[in-house]
Parts: structure tokens; C-alpha cells; sequence
């Protein structure tokens, strides 16, 4: 059975930025793909770890309790960034990577991973911007203000 994370972005996500990321810090994959197919992330055998699907805005207000429950529901109020990530099941070490992409996304983006993640974290880019209003966010003391 494969590992299914929901990713809910708080910011429009860059998900090629993020796995490049990744990559820098020694993650070693290989990405394929994306805009608008799924992103694909192999590892160095040319297995296929893990698919991301391209990032959907969830505008309608109950959307994601509709879809997730409750708790998810009142933890990540629309709007937010819907990011479906799948580890295949059959190498150990995939649901480690997706695991590893989701946390990273939220990282950046803030959000919180379905259906274990903490609580919503708050955005860390220095790029964010504020979807309510349209306007920069700013950079204080290593957190993002909106």
C-alpha cells in the first residue's frame, strides 16, 4: 500500500524549488516531470519513489473539512494550497522522501500535512506574500509577518 500526504499550503508552493532544495542538502533524487503532469521523484537505481501532483487552490470555505474532517477542517481554513504526495510502496525508503518533501514544503510555505501533521506552521520565505491582501509579507527576526 502506498503512503497518500495532503499537503495544506498556506502560500502557493514551488514544488521543482523545494525538491532542488533537496537535492542541495544531499536528498539523492532525480525529478521528472511536472506542469502538468506530476512531479516524479526517482531515486539513483531509476526507481520511482514518489509522484506530487500540481499544487490546486481550495478557495471554498468548509472544502477541506468537507473533504478531510473536522479537525483538518478548523486547522486550515480556505484558502489553501491542496499538494497530493504518494511514496510508492514497495521501496522503504519512499515514504521517508515524500515525508521529508512534505515537511519541507510546509517549512517554506507554512501549512500542515494531512493526516499526521502539527499544527499549522508559520511561513519561513522571505518570498511570501500575503494571498489575502496581495501584498509582500515581511521578514523579521527569522518568521514571516503578514
Amino acid at each position: 500500500m502506498s503512503c497518500d500526504l495532503i499537503v495544506l499550503a498556506r502560500r502557493q508552493p514551488d514544488v521543482h524549488a523545494v525538491v532542488d532544495g533537496m537535492v542541495a542538502l544531499g536528498e539523492a533524487v532525480h525529478i521528472r516531470g511536472g506542469e502538468p503532469d506530476p512531479t516524479l521523484l526517482y531515486d539513483a537505481d531509476r526507481r520511482l519513489l514518489v509522484s506530487i501532483e500540481d499544487p490546486v487552490l481550495i478557495s471554498v470555505p468548509g472544502e477541506v473539512g468537507r473533504l478531510l474532517g473536522p479537525e483538518f477542517g478548523a486547522r486550515a481554513q480556505a484558502p489553501v494550497w491542496w499538494v497530493d504526495v504518494r511514496a510508492v510502496s514497495d521501496i522503504p525508503d519512499a515514504e521517508r522522501v515524500a515525508r521529508k518533501f512534505a515537511e519541507a514544503l510546509v517549512h517554506w510555505v507554512g501549512g500542515t500535512v494531512y493526516p499526521d501533521g502539527a499544527p499549522e506552521a508559520q511561513v519561513r520565505s522571505w518570498k511570501a506574500t500575503d494571498q489575502r491582501t496581495g501584498g509582500a509579507a515581511s521578514y523579521t527576526g527569522g518568521v514571516i509577518q503578514s
